[in-house]
């Protein structure tokens, strides 16, 4: 039913925690029902890459297992690096999920184009 990927990104989930002084600072919160994962991503930027990723959650396995590939696969990438980024992309990557646990990708999905327009403005010079 779940891939290897899947358990290991569930049984050992990447780059928890938060980043003082962060760039980027957003939350998603699932409001399809079933799963009420609410999820506080940190990112540091520099020179327009995103080189720390850090997440803190209440959230259904699935939502782990996804903001844990989420947070090792923007890594070094740009704000059009982002767009690369797909459904179809991290559900491959984690084995082709049930049905039931795509609203995790959406919101890893939603964390990954909040922190897309936040980097977009910061390369502006925008406040965020």
């Amino acid at each position: 039913m779940y891939s290897q990927k899947y358990i290991e990104h569930f049984s050992n989930p990447k780059n928890i925690g938060t980043i003082d002084n962060a760039d980027i600072v957003c939350n998603v919160l699932n409001t399809e029902g079933g799963c009420f994962d609410n999820v506080d991503v940190y990112v540091r930027t520099e020179n327009g890459l995103i080189k720390d990723f850090k997440y803190k959650l209440k959230a259904c396995s699935g939502t782990i297992t996804a903001f844990s590939l989420l947070s090792e696969v923007v890594t070094d990438r740009t704000e059009a690096g982002l767009d690369s980024i797909t459904f179809e992309y991290l559900d491959g990557l984690l084995g082709k999920l049930p049905e039931k646990k795509h609203h995790s990708l959406r919101l890893a999905l939603e964390a990954k184009e909040k922190i897309k327009e936040q980097l977009k403005k910061i390369i502006k010079g925008e406040t965020i």
